[in-house]
Order: structure tokens, then C-alpha cells, then sequence
């Protein structure tokens, strides 16, 4: 069934503002729950009170490990139950409250976010979700006090993290009292010392009158027979977390062992990485915006040509991108958050786009630190290689962003393709077809039935001018949107690079509203003198996100396709020639390399 909840991203590829979803600025934390937000600042302190002895970020990475002292104490703090509800024994923290901590733990070390991500994100919150009373009250509260770590099996190696294709199988014993699965899964955090795996396997299930492979999701533990852990991997960044390959052979899961339903782990993996996605984009916000402390702090104390590289113009337009970025990043994850939490929208497409931004926003961060730092940025023991190896994963965690664009493009121009019969119906299997992040079905335009190209939130004077560009950008998305249904029909599902183009344009236009309604709600509190600063961000921001809107829609306006018949066509000799096949401008040598290819298994 199409998820018929309203979705402020969708909507603006239809024309439609739905502001509601976004207008006014949720409240903080302490206003909402106080309770809540008391546990949160002692997770937070009880965190920075372990960094450089428990939390030992260039530790961990030279000896490609966390030690159990710092689990052990991770548990004790609470860290490992803070999805957990308390029924079980854990925490019960809302979205937002677990956004906060993790945010705070990503700025400490990037693989502890990992172990605990994929513990209490992954492994933990498939049980909460989709467990039966039996599993949760059998396994959580294990799980809560830390006696054991969770960990999720999907990725394969011939599927990645495509759960509607993996090859892994399972079939019911013949007396009907457990499964044999079979199959190997790869880069599994925690996978070794894990004793609590989600994981997912092919199995024989009625459809329609026919029999059909579909995913199911299972609750394994290393103890059951026929489990191994074939190897840890080593890895550029986020050493210190560890990502196993295990193998199953004829491993046998107790039949009451199901997570779910049988046949039904596709819609398990998605849920489950759907929340994942907030949880990676508050690690990306909290990290972003350590790293321009860092960058500040190195620049001040660095002197060249006798004058510190911070008081340098090239170096002030690094700082300040970087920044008005970050407040842009914090301004999605706490309005992502709060829908979270506050339930009736569709926030999918909005924690695609936050994850896209933020993890974007942390590579270039990193990458710009190192940069500043000049050789020092390059070596040990400076912290910065470091960094930005640690950073680089993020882009690829919880869906690739590429995968997640294409996520975002083909959900939202459903919507409008609805004009066109035959062509909502060809856009139904494609979103099936792009793994984890397709199986949201697009609400139809009556989903965005009351929103309007024009705002009905007023906004103060101050921000007029960005409000006006925003709704003109709305309303070129949709005639973008419009353009290119109309032009590619059936085709749209191959276009990518135009598909990248419009996702693009929605993830600044999201980002961009989100910062309108946070520097709002800022200036409702403080007055407008107040907020100086946090103008001067949003003013920054709202520009560069438009210009970069503009580029997005001229590239599709204009005369980009023959550009993107030429990318075409070059790849195609790429792909043909295995790789550069013009002459040597130097030696007469052979073009094209012989080198055998990299093995993938």
C-alpha cells in the first residue's frame, strides 16, 4: 500500500508548499520533556567526561579495535540502551533525544558511533520494531545492560545491502521446528562479538496462487549451530569499529526465532534503515560542526607570512561556508527529528535528503581541515588524516547517496507522473528495484491536496526576500519536474543524471526551508537584533543554496542532455576500452591497461 501521509519533499515536486509540516520550529528538547532532555545531559556529560581515557580516538584507530573497558563503560552510562524502551529495561529515548547523544558521540570518535549505531539503530531497534513479546522480553534487556552487543546481517557480496535480491536462503526444517540458513553476509559491524545478529534470508512463500522467494528477517546467535565468523576486514577509516563476513552453513534458527513475518524482511530492512538515516545525519551534524572548531582553532595559532592563515580571505570563505552549512545541517536534524517523533508525516525523503547533505557536508569539512592544516593535515600524530578518513564512509552508510538521490527523484515525481498513466506504472517497479531505499510507494497528488506554491506561514520582513526565492524555486522545481515526465515519459527510470539533477534541487529546497523556519522561530524569541549572527548564516546560505538550485535548473533547461549524450558515450568507451585508451602524449606504450580485475567476492 503508497504511504498516504503527507511529505513536505514530495509535495515540492507537485508545487505544493506544505508548511505546516515544517512551520513553526519544534521546540527544544527541555520545553518538550524535561525529563527526557535531564537524560540526555548526563549521557552527554557522562561521555565528555571519558574522552581521553576511556574514549581514545587514536587508540582505537592504530589498534583497529575498541577494548571492553570502554564497552563496559559505554554500558554502565547507559549508551547501549538508549533505544531500548524502559519496559525492557533501556532508556526509551525519543528521535530526537537519541539525535542529541549521538550527535555528541560522533564528535568524540566516528567508530564508537558506529558500534553503538549499528547496536542500538540496527541491530536492537529491529527486535523493538518487529519482534514478538517473547524475543523482546527473551533478548532487550540483555541487550540494555550491555552483557552482549547487537549486531544486523543484510549486506551480501554478490547484493550489497539490496534486500529484495540477496541470495542468502532459509528453509523449514521438515517437522517444522526450525530453519537451516545458508549464505554469507559481509562488513557486518560487530559481527564478531555480537551475540544478538537481525539478520535476513530467502525463503518459499504462497503469492497469488504462486510460490515465490521472499525475504524474511531472523534473530540468530552465534551459538546456534552452523554459524561462523570467516574474517574482520581491515578498513580506511572508523578502524577502531570492526566489520566481520559471516557465513551460514545449514545454521540452524529455532522456528520461533522469525523477526516479523515470513516473507516480509524487505519491509523490516526498510524501516529499520529508514530511522538509520536520522542517526547518521546527527553524527554528520555534530562531527561538521567539531571540525570547524578545529579548523578555527589550527588557523588562529598558524602563522604564515607573518599574519595568522584565519585572518587570510580564502581561509574566512572556508569558515564561513562551512559554517552556514552546519546551520543548516542542524536546522534539518532537529525539524527531521521532531516529525520523527511526532508521527502522522512521511519523513523518508526528508531523512534521505538530510543524510545526502549532512554526509556531504562532512567530507568537505574534513577535506577543507586538511587542507588548512597544510602538512600537518597529511601526517600523524595530527588528528586530521584521521578525520577525514573517518568521514569518508559516511557518504556510503545507510544507502549510498547516489542510490538515495535516485530515492528521492523517482518518489517525488510519482506523484505529478500520476497525470500519466502508463507511466506511473512504470515508475512502481524501478523504486522496487533500488534496494533498501524503493520500498516507499509515493502518495498520490491528493497527498499534497491544500498546499500552494505560495507559503500561508508569514514569515518576518527580515526573511521576505529569501521566502520569495523559495517559492519561485518551488515553482521551477515542479515546472522541472513537469518538463522532464513529459519529455522522457517511460525513459525517466534511465535518466539518472537528469533524476540527480532534481533531487539536488529538493534537498536544497528542504534545507533551505528548514533554516527559514529555525531562523523564524530564533528571531521570535530573541527579536531580530538578537539573532545577527544566526541571520548572517541564514543569509549565507540561503544564497549559496540558490545558486546552486539555479545551476541544478539550468543544467536541465538548457542544452545539458547533449552534454549528457556525450557523458554517454565516453563511458561507453570507458566501459568498452576497461578504462583510458587515448595515445600516450609521451612514450609509444600500449592504452589499455592488462591488469586482471579486482575480485568482488
Amino acid at each position: 500500500m503508497p504511504d498516504e501521509r503527507p511529505s513536505f519533499t514530495r509535495g515540492i515536486f507537485a508545487g505544493a508548499i506544505l508548511d505546516s509540516l515544517l512551520f513553526p520550529y519544534p521546540r527544544s528538547l527541555e520545553r518538550r520533556d524535561a525529563d527526557e532532555a535531564r537524560v540526555v545531559r548526563r549521557l552527554v556529560d557522562g561521555l565528555r567526561a571519558m574522552e581521553g581515557t576511556l574514549i581514545d580516538p587514536a587508540r582505537f584507530d592504530e589498534e583497529e579495535t575498541i577494548p571492553d573497558e570502554t564497552i563496559t563503560a559505554f554500558a554502565e552510562l547507559g549508551m547501549l540502551a538508549l533505544t531500548i524502551p524502559k519496559e525492557y529495561g533501556g532508556l526509551g529515548l525519543s528521535s530526537s533525544a537519541y539525535a542529541r547523544v549521538f550527535s555528541t558521540l560522533s564528535t568524540l570518535d566516528a567508530s564508537l558511533g558506529v558500534l553503538v549505531g549499528v547496536h542500538c539503530g540496527l541491530g536492537s531497534r529491529a527486535i523493538v520494531l518487529f519482534g514478538s513479546e517473547d524475543q523482546k522480553a527473551r533478548y532487550l534487556p540483555m541487550l540494555a545492560r550491555g552483557e552482549t552487543l547487537a549486531a544486523y546481517a543484510l549486506t551480501e557480496p554478490q547484493t550489497g545491502s539490496d534486500a529484495r535480491h540477496i541470495v542468502s536462503t532459509a528453509e523449514l526444517s521438515e517437522d517444522g521446528t526450525h530453519w537451516l540458513l545458508n549464505g554469507q553476509k559481509l562488513w557486518i559491524g560487530n559481527g564478531h562479538r555480537a551475540g544478538v545478529i537481525a539478520t535476513f534470508a530467502q525463503t518459499w512463500v504462497e503469492r497469488r496462487g504462486e510460490t515465490v522467494q521472499r525475504p524474511t528477517a531472523f534473530i540468530i546467535r552465534p551459538d546456534m549451530p552452523g554459524f561462523r565468523v570467516v574474517e574482520t576486514v581491515r578498513k580506511m577509516g572508523i578502524r577502531g569499529s570492526t566489520q566481520a563476513r559471516l557465513a551460514y552453513e545449514n545454521l540452524q534458527v529455532p522456528a520461533d526465532h522469525v523477526l516479523g513475518e515470513v516473507g516480509k524482511g524487505f519491509g523490516v530492512a526498510v524501516h529499520v534503515l529508514n530511522g538509520g538515516r536520522l542517526t547518521l545525519a546527527a553524527g554528520c551534524a555534530g562531527a561538521s560542526k567539531e571540525v570547524l572548531g578545529e579548523m578555527a582553532r589550527y588557523a588562529e595559532q598558524r602563522v604564515q607570512f607573518g599574519s595568522p592563515i584565519a585572518s587570510f580571505e580564502i581561509t574566512q570563505r572556508k569558515f564561513a561556508t562551512i559554517a552556514a552549512d552546519c546551520y543548516a545541517a542542524d536546522a534539518m536534524l532537529g525539524q527531521l527529528a521532531a516529525a520523527m517523533d511526532r508521527g502522522g508525516s512521511d519523513s523518508s525523503l526528508e531523512a534521505a535528503c538530510a543524510k545526502v547533505f549532512n554526509s556531504e557536508l562532512v567530507w568537505r569539512a574534513t577535506d577543507e581541515l586538511v587542507q588548512v592544516a597544510g602538512g600537518r593535515g597529511f601526517v600523524k600524530p595530527y588528528p586530521y588524516e584521521r578525520m577525514l578518513r573517518d568521514a569518508r564512509i559516511n557518504r556510503i552508510f545507510e544507502g549510498t547517496n547516489e542510490v538515495l538521490r535516485l530515492f528521492i527523484a523517482l518518489n517525488g515525481i510519482e506523484g505529478p507522473a500520476e497525470y500519466l498513466a502508463e507511466l506511473g506504472d512504470a515508475l512502481r517497479s524501478p523504486l522496487k528495484n533500488l534496494g533498501l531505499v524503493g520500498g516507499y510507494a509515493a502518495s498520490r497528488l491528493r497527498g499534497v491536496v491544500g498546499g500552494g506554491v505560495n507559503m500561508r506561514t508569514e514569515l518576518h520582513d527580515r526573511l521576505a526576500e529569501h521566502q520569495k526565492y523559495f517559492e519561485k524555486h518551488v515553482g521551477e522545481l515542479k515546472e522541472a519536474t513537469d518538463r522532464a515526465i513529459t519529455k522522457y515519459r517511460k525513459q525517466i527510470v534511465d535518466r539518472q543524471m537528469v533524476l540527480e539533477r532534481l533531487a539536488n534541487m529538493a534537498i536544497e529546497l528542504y534545507a533551505t526551508a528548514a533554516v527559514l523556519s529555525r531562523t523564524q522561530s530564533l528571531m521570535d524569541e530573541r527579536g531580530v537584533d538578537g539573532c545577527d549572527r544566526e541571520l548572517a548564516l541564514c543569509d549565507l546560505f540561503c544564497v549559496e543554496a540558490g545558486r546552486r538550485f539555479r545551476t541544478e535548473r539550468l543544467a536541465l533547461g538548457g542544452r545539458e542532455e547533449d552534454v549528457d549524450g556525450r557523458r554517454r558515450s565516453i563511458a561507453a568507451t570507458v566501459r568498452a576500452e576497461a578504462g583510458y585508451w587515448v595515445a600516450d602524449p609521451i612514450l609509444d606504450l600500449p592504452t589499455v591497461s592488462d591488469h586482471p580485475p579486482i575480485r568482488l567476492d
